[in-house]
């Protein structure tokens, strides 16, 4: 399994939409957020993605195709 640690950005209009509920359901993830801090505004999240590469990689490109800003935490790939 491989560990990666991200940040999203949520811009506002997508503040709402359970889109890391959507990546547990559709994708054999497991995401654990370590930091989160929401507003009305504004959603910025630290979380961890672990599962097999491709889908992680699944996962963050559905993130992304909703419009939620991806960014690596560099040094912070793990592979078991």
């Amino acid at each position: 399994m491989n560990l990666i640690r991200l940040q999203l950005i949520y811009p506002e209009e997508k503040v709402k939409e359970p889109i890391l509920c959507m990546v547990c359901k559709n994708f054999d993830v497991v995401v654990n957020i370590r930091t989160a801090k929401v507003t009305k505004d504004t959603g910025i999240l630290t979380v961890e993605i672990d599962g097999e590469e491709q889908e992680i990689e699944r996962a963050i490109r559905f993130i992304e195709e909703r419009g939620v800003m991806v960014q690596p935490i560099e040094g912070q790939i793990f592979i078991e």
